[in-house]
């Protein structure tokens, strides 16, 4: 089954809360692949790790996945990594709905 681009917004807002008190975004990084988003890993980068998905429905309605995570220290100094998930539903190239939680570990 297809799920429409609302369907699998609130599959991956669901995802997201789970990474949040899991500390994981691992969680909603498969959610994303397992509901068909194409996209992974963006430009490497030794500090900053950045994930983009995106799904387009048979409406044309469009769902898009940036994950970010990066390290929040300074040299000298040790200090948690933020990760930040953020997802969008957008139809005829207009916002309906976002969706933005984020973590430290």
């Amino acid at each position: 089954m297809t799920l429409s681009a609302e369907q699998l917004f609130d599959e991956l807002k669901q995802a997201i809360d789970r990474s949040v008190a899991e500390e994981s975004f691992a969680i909603v990084k498969s959610a994303a692949e397992a509901g068909g988003m194409v996209g992974g890993e963006k430009d490497e980068n030794v500090t900053t790790l950045e994930y983009q998905y995106g799904y387009t429905d048979s409406t044309q309605a469009q769902v898009t996945l940036a994950i970010k995570s990066w390290d929040t220290s300074s040299p000298g100094q040790m200090k948690p990594d933020r990760n930040k998930m953020t997802i969008e539903l957008i139809r005829n190239g207009r916002i309906e709905q976002s969706h933005t939680d984020s973590y430290e570990d």
